[in-house]
């Protein structure tokens, strides 16, 4: 049984920084999609709800197969673990690109006539008001986004990325335990997910005693 805990812990911190990889892309890939969401080029609008259509309609494992063998045909020849992140990120960058926006439609309109009436430029409207207030609004989504993310890892194993469900997988084939061996990767996955989730409220209390944010209850 130790053994069994060990690899699974193993599998664990893979399935972590997997995780923790997708969340940083995913973050910076939202963020450039709101560039398009905001633009006033018709063209460019398209282009974003494309995008968030797709990877929002097809199945997560659908995208993990299309990224893995999809990119030999054309010549780009990545390792799994890789195309594991790439996947995630692409997948919650998507989510991640919606939370912003309705961060940012969130802001009430008074809010903005406010900040216009006291005539600050873009970069300090953005910095002053903007940022915090979609702060307020996005951070318990976005938290959310990254425990959905850590979850979704478990099937970055079909394209033999070991994580810990691939790990779970592995030992029951040599042992037969299922359920025991099932029961300790879940176990693994909801100290994980409760951790990021503790996380969050902490980062949120700290940012509501700075006024950033609200406190949830």
């Amino acid at each position: 049984m130790e053994s069994t805990l060990r690899l699974l812990a193993q599998g664990a911190v893979v399935s972590l920084l997997l995780a923790v990889v997708g969340i940083s892309g995913g973050t910076i890939l939202a963020l450039l999609l709101n560039l398009f969401a905001f633009s006033r080029v018709a063209l460019a609008r398209g282009c974003y709800h494309l995008y968030i259509y797709f990877v929002r309609g097809t199945p997560l494992l659908v995208q993990a197969l299309l990224i893995f063998y999809a990119l030999p045909a054309f010549d780009l020849r990545i390792g799994p673990y890789a195309a594991g992140a790439l996947v995630l990120a692409l997948y919650v960058g998507a989510l991640f690109a919606e939370v912003f926006r309705g961060g940012v439609l969130a802001i009430p309109r008074t809010q903005w006539e406010s900040a216009r009436s006291l005539g600050l430029p873009p970069m300090p409207l953005l910095r002053k008001v903007v940022i915090p207030l979609v702060m307020r609004y996005t951070l318990p989504p976005y938290i959310n986004v990254c425990v959905i993310t850590i979850k979704a890892s478990s099937v970055l194993s079909i394209i033999s990325v070991w994580e810990l469900t691939l790990a779970a997988r592995e030992i029951i084939e040599r042992t037969l335990d299922v359920f025991p061996v099932l029961g300790a990767a879940a176990c693994f996955y909801f100290i994980m997910c409760f951790s990021v989730d503790r996380l969050g409220r902490r980062i949120e209390h700290h940012l509501a005693l700075k006024g950033f944010a609200g406190e949830r209850a």
